[in-house]
């Protein structure tokens, strides 16, 4: 599979906060891969970076390369030919990706403004794709405004406003976040469908470890900005070697059986002061197994296996 998506030591910061750190991934044509982390661990910082899109004042280093040119090194113009054509995002919340003041369907044929196609061929694309999605009516949704449809219906639409260009990349940053159980089923059965017709690379950025479990072919656990751990999704939920992965894992309702508990556990402590990192491993404050060391010195990437990989000073390849 040809290579999509290459990040190499990326890092970003706002000011003295250090939101993301050194890291490193790929994703391949074909290939799903997750980037998985608690709230406020540097997950939408990534993916704001792997657009080009970060916020205002933010500091970059480090490479995004999307098929082999580098996102960060090029200017602002030929970024914003790159979104669009060739990446796509759909974001957490619909109803601020779209123009509340427009209708869905005058936003979804200006979306295609590059392509060769008259205004009636774009309108019909449109259309499709939204059949596609499963969304409804689409005839009738391109005539309404966003608030005019249900969560489910506007993460639909996103989606498809995502796909209507064929991107090589596209990311999707907590696509089931503000949905409830059942609209949550319906757009994971959706993207599992997607992922065995889109012949792109897709990263989902996710809190969910049932949608890593569902979608992913490869996981990337975040923790205070860093990669921690890195592996197959069959690996991170039946081998994890990280402590961190250890405890969101067992964290998972999913992983409980019903009635065995009366309190769901939780992960002690909190995220450290990002503006100060910690001179050890940033998990250490939080982790039962950590020793002096992981209190003061950086925790090596250990290689557990080709395609899994811990930084921690207590994994054994």
């Amino acid at each position: 599979m040809s290579e999509i998506l290459s990040v190499e030591n990326l890092s970003l910061s706002y000011g003295p906060l250090q939101a993301v750190r050194q890291v490193s991934l790929t994703a391949r044509a074909g290939e799903v891969v997750g980037i998985v982390g608690e709230s406020g661990c540097g997950k939408s910082s990534l993916a704001s970076a792997l657009i080009g899109l970060p916020p205002e004042g933010a500091r970059l280093s480090g490479a995004v390369r999307i098929s082999g040119a580098d996102l960060l090194a090029m200017p602002e113009e030929g970024r914003r030919r790159l979104r669009g054509d060739r990446i796509a995002m759909i974001f957490q919340d619909p109803m601020s990706a779209f123009n509340p003041v427009l209708t869905l369907g005058a936003q979804l044929i200006d979306f295609q403004h590059r392509s060769a196609l008259s205004r009636r061929a774009r309108q019909a694309k449109a259309e499709a794709m939204l059949a596609r999605v499963g969304l409804p009516d689409p005839g009738l949704a391109m005539q309404r405004c966003l608030h005019e449809l249900s969560g489910g219906m506007r993460q639909r639409a996103a989606i498809a406003a995502a796909l209507l260009v064929s991107p090589e990349l596209l990311i999707a940053d907590e696509p089931t976040t503000a949905l409830d159980v059942t609209m949550e089923a319906q757009i994971i059965h959706l993207l599992r469908g997607l992922r065995d017709e889109y012949h792109g690379a897709i990263v989902i950025i996710t809190h969910h470890l049932g949608v890593v479990g569902e979608l992913c072919d490869r996981v990337y656990v975040l923790y205070a900005g860093e990669v921690v751990e890195e592996g197959t999704a069959d690996e991170i939920y039946h081998n994890p070697r990280h402590p961190y992965t250890e405890a969101l894992i067992a964290c998972d309702p999913a992983h409980l059986a019903p009635g065995s508990v009366i309190r769901l556990p939780v992960i002690a402590g909190r995220l450290p002061d990002m503006t100060r990192p910690p001179e050890g491993c940033a998990f250490a404050p939080r982790c039962a197994r950590a020793e002096s060391r992981c209190h003061l010195q950086p925790p090596p990437r250990v290689q557990v296996s080709d395609s899994q990989a811990a930084l921690c000073h207590r994994v054994a390849p």
